[in-house]
């Protein structure tokens, strides 16, 4: 096992683990530099009604998503569109579709086997929709996919 520290100036460190094919490495990253990087964006459409929506939900989705992704909630960006026009599996009947973007945490199918679990039973409960009526789309990012501070994370 080897060890890299990357410190470009005092701060506090925080540990990140990193797989590779044949051996885990640890790496030492910035406190502030990893907090930059989480920046989960949640995306909830929905055909319901603005009256069937729960007042407060995008807060609430906002930090039950910060818990199940295990990032920072003043990272997580949350957007509710409710009254749209949808159909799901054919069906306009009342349904959702659930986007979820992140670096780092949505890239395999076991991590998302254990977010699709807890993000349907929030939804489910929040929402009163079945889960077939419950779509979640899993988009891994990078951080050069993403803006910030008029330039892309990477640099930050």
């Amino acid at each position: 096992m080897s060890l890299v520290a990357v410190t470009p100036r005092p701060c506090s460190l925080f540990y990140l683990p990193w797989r590779s094919s044949n051996s885990t490495q640890r790496i030492f990253l910035p406190l502030d530099l990893l907090l930059l990087r989480n920046m989960p964006t949640i995306e909830l459409d929905t055909n319901l009604p603005f009256n069937r929506v729960p007042v407060g939900l995008e807060k609430r989705l906002c930090a039950t998503a910060a818990t199940i992704l295990g990032k920072p909630e003043n990272r997580v960006n949350v957007t509710v569109r409710a009254g749209l026009t949808m159909a799901l599996c054919g069906s306009t009947e009342p349904c959702a579709q659930l986007i979820v973007s992140s670096i780092g945490v949505v890239g395999t199918a076991e991590e998302n086997r254990g977010h699709s679990a807890s993000f349907f039973e929030f939804l489910t409960k929040e929402l009163a929709l079945g889960q077939d009526r419950i779509i979640i789309r899993f988009y891994p990012l990078e951080p050069w996919q993403i803006g910030k501070d008029g330039t892309v994370v990477t640099f930050l």
